[in-house]
């Protein structure tokens, strides 16, 4: 019985390819989209899953919460003195590590080369707490000395062209501000390179105490480094915080009365290696804090789940219509074969044979393009995924019930339909099924609103990343050039030298020496006023090279000495925060970076150092004769290539020995909307895709819709009605199920949309064309393809039409 099945099912899909090729190439792409999620979302719950004492490592947590009660922010970090007071005062801590680096690029040297790598500063035990494989060297003692350094693999292969390099030196060149050059570091250690799918990623290890040596820090209230603690194994985590809490009070109670205005209460909590990855708490701008990398958000891997489950149901709707719709065919063989003993329950199991044989095919394709489109895919999302890394049994018992709940959801309400049919009314042709249904009309009108809604996401999404990359930062990001004085070097020295040799080159227009853009913030007084305000050290150079746009006052010259030792300039938010009338003159003090009082000499417009998710926030520059180690080139348009090469020149005649690289301020800029980058190529990816599979969708019911009634139409067309009438007449319908679906997805777009947007301080109003252009477009698509049967059908000979049974 089961192979006589199996022929009949063979028979019809072949009687059918065009229904089965619909349906199977709709099946195999939603069912690749989801597949694809999954091993995206079993990769991200993978992060840090190699560690071997991961149940029970911990990252301290630290929550400052500011005097209104209601301002908390939660980061990742601690500071020094945390790891090893915690050590010796709760029994409940095995061990302690404290990490610092990944943000923190150094030149390093060794066999006459030099290469920009990322340290990780460490202490002692950080090989025995966490599982990286060591690949030479002893792991009881390769971090004890403070002049040792343990390096990965690619790292040795880099400066040696092997990794048997024990007993090698290298010299680590990087910022003076807590290191010292020079001195040679001895390799005791040579680690296999991190995985991909580990929060810290390095190119070397460094003992904690060489930093320490020069930047011993023994307050409780900074957090700026991860420490980690081992807790037994039995350990209640919310005791463990309490009494890190109790002994943080106790121990900072002096420093916290002198601070109180910057950190009024300091809690701390407790957060398993494992959910860092997910949770990563980091509240700094760039990828990388306290050695842990910035991680990601649950929200995406859900986000795009969702998506792809809609494309799969989508794809299963057309299996579904088609399925009804196609019924009538089948009715005159439903009936004979009840009419022959066949039970309702033989005839549900066929049809789902048939269900289950073409979803296999599905799935079967959908191999073959998981396979195709891995590559594009890892580049989209930043994944390394390998399918033969990623087979695991829990990935097989997904498939499994993928597989299962498809078969079921796009077979079993055809086959109860079909089964359900009578033998009388089939045979005397009394049976009329089409796909026009209240289920068929419903799935039609759910395709139409997804992808509907997901155009006009697009349409948005497009639009709010064409107004970042328009939009008047209050600066001129183009042709300006950001690089570093790199290392522990003279910094007059190496400043006098590139001035004086830019100066020669017409190509390079500007340059200007200051600090990056920062999120740093510092409370400064004014009269009675706490402002807490943004600061950066910039030179005379910095403001006309940006063309930032001086309201009031002066900008900084060298003709006025006190402009380093007194005198700054603020913003257009700062004058409003303070409620400045007259701000030139107005005297501020406790700056942080300025020793007594200081002056506003000079107020700009406001700039965005941000991204456009911040609003602007006040802001004071400063002139500093400190270390600041950025470059800022402003250069040629017409001349980029000259000004590039002469700069590289130049620069390695000032520093020799150091390592060169540079960014564009505008891709820098770029870089803050990665995330919403490729989400905007994902769901225009979607888009595309729910697109094809609703026109296909549609061209096959509209197929069947127009052989169901082909003598109708040539009935109509003997008593004289027009081919636009019977157009009309089998287009109509199904329009009317693509209007209804916009009318469904608009308020929902707009809605989800809104709140999208309402993550940026400056983003676009959503406007009626968009979702006019929207509508239009869609029903342009759904006509072409309904019109086009329309238009066969009603060419069509009505001697012939008139002939079918």
């Amino acid at each position: 019985m089961l192979t006589n099945y199996l022929k009949i099912a063979f028979r019809n899909i072949w009687r059918n390819k065009l229904y089965a090729i619909i349906t199977v190439l709709g099946l195999s792409i939603g069912i690749t989209c989801v597949l694809l999620a999954v091993l995206y979302i079993q990769d991200e719950r993978h992060f840090d899953n190699f560690h071997t004492k991961k149940s029970q490592l911990y990252r301290i947590t630290t929550s400052i919460i500011q005097e209104k009660g209601d301002q908390t922010q939660i980061t990742g970090g601690t500071g020094q003195v945390q790891g090893p007071a915690f050590k010796t005062q709760v029994p409940e801590v095995n061990s302690y590590v404290r990490v610092m680096g990944g943000d923190i690029s150094a030149d390093v040297r060794a066999n006459d080369k030099v290469l920009k790598l990322h340290p990780l500063y460490v202490d002692a035990n950080f090989l025995d707490v966490f599982t990286f494989k060591l690949l030479q060297g002893n792991p009881q003692t390769v971090l004890q000395n403070a002049n040792s350094v343990v390096i990965t693999e690619e790292t040795a292969f880099r400066f040696f062209n092997t990794t048997d390099v024990i007993g090698q030196t290298l010299y680590l060149d990087a910022d003076p501000s807590f290191q010292k050059i020079g001195k040679p570091l001895l390799i005791t250690g040579v680690i296999q390179n991190p995985p991909y799918n580990s929060s810290f990623q390095f190119d070397l290890l460094h003992p904690f105490q060489y930093m320490q040596v020069s930047f011993e820090d023994t307050s409780w209230l900074n957090a700026y480094l991860s420490t980690f603690v081992v807790l037994h194994p039995n350990a209640d985590l919310s005791t463990v915080s309490q009494k890190f809490n109790k002994i943080h009070a106790r121990l900072s109670q002096s420093e916290l009365a002198t601070n109180h205005t910057q950190y009024p209460k300091i809690q701390y909590g407790l957060q398993n290696i494992l959910d860092i990855h997910l949770n990563p708490l980091n509240n700094g701008t760039g990828n990388v804090e306290g050695g842990i990398l910035y991680g990601s958000k649950p929200i995406y891997s859900y986000l795009f789940l969702g998506i792809s489950a809609l494309i799969l149901l989508m794809a299963s709707s057309n299996f579904v219509n088609i399925s009804i719709a196609n019924s009538l065919k089948r009715a005159k063989e439903v009936g004979i074969r009840k009419v022959t003993g066949g039970s309702q329950y033989q005839i549900i199991f066929q049809f789902l044979g048939e269900s289950m044989l073409l979803s296999l095919v599905a799935f079967v394709l959908s191999a073959l393009w998981i396979q195709l489109t891995l590559p594009a895919f890892n580049q989209l999302a930043e994944k390394h995924l390998v399918l033969s890394d990623t087979l695991d049994s829990q990935l097989y018992i997904y498939i499994g019930l993928l597989f299962l709940i498809n078969t079921l959801l796009t077979g079993f309400y055809p086959a109860f339909v079909l089964s359900g049919f009578k033998p009388v009314e089939v045979l005397y042709r009394k049976v009329k099924v089409t796909g026009n249904s209240l289920l068929g009309r419903t799935l039609i009108v759910f395709q139409f609103a997804l992808a509907i809604f997901l155009l006009i996401a697009s349409i948005i999404f497009y639009n709010q990343m064409e107004y970042i990359q328009t939009k008047d930062l209050g600066y001129n990001p183009h042709q300006i050039i950001r690089t570093h004085i790199n290392g522990n070097r003279e910094y007059q020295t190496v400043q006098t030298i590139l001035r004086n040799e830019i100066a020669k080159v017409p190509a390079i227009q500007q340059i200007s020496f200051g600090e990056e853009f920062s999120s740093l913030t510092t409370d400064i007084r004014v009269g009675s006023e706490i402002i807490k305000s943004h600061y950066q050290s910039i030179d005379e150079a910095y403001i006309p090279m940006l063309g930032i746009k001086i309201k009031e006052g002066r900008n900084f010259t060298n003709s006025f000495p006190t402009d380093k030792t007194q005198n700054i300039i603020v913003n257009e938010a700062f004058v409003k925060a303070a409620r400045l009338k007259q701000p030139i003159g107005t005297i501020l003090q406790n700056f942080e970076r300025r020793q007594g009082s200081l002056v506003i000499v000079g107020v700009v417009q406001n700039y965005h150092s941000g991204s456009l998710r911040e609003k602007l926030q006040p802001m004071v520059l400063f002139m500093s004769n400190e270390y600041t180690g950025g470059i800022w080139l402003k250069i040629d348009k017409l001349k980029q290539q000259e000004a590039l090469q002469a700069f590289e020149k130049i620069y390695k005649q000032a520093m020799p020995d150091a390592s060169y690289e540079y960014h564009f301020l505008s891709e820098l800029n770029a870089k803050e909307y990665i995330q919403e980058q490729r989400w905007q190529q994902i769901i225009g990816i979607a888009t595309i895709l729910s697109i094809l599979i609703c026109c296909s969708g549609l061209f096959g019911l509209a197929h069947l819709s127009a052989h169901q009634r082909i003598k109708e139409i040539g009935i109509r067309k003997v008593l004289g009605a027009s081919i636009s009438h019977i157009v009309f007449l089998v287009s109509s319908s199904f329009l009317q199920l693509v209007l209804l679906g916009f009318v469904i997805a608009t308020p929902v777009a707009w809605f989800v949309m809104h709140q999208w947007l309402r993550d940026f301080a400056y983003h676009i109003s959503i406007q009626g064309w968009m979702f006019l252009l929207t509508g239009s477009f869609i029903s342009l698509i759904a006509l072409l393809t309904v019109g086009y049967q329309a238009i066969r059908a009603a060419l069509k000979n009505p001697t012939e039409s008139l002939k079918v049974e």
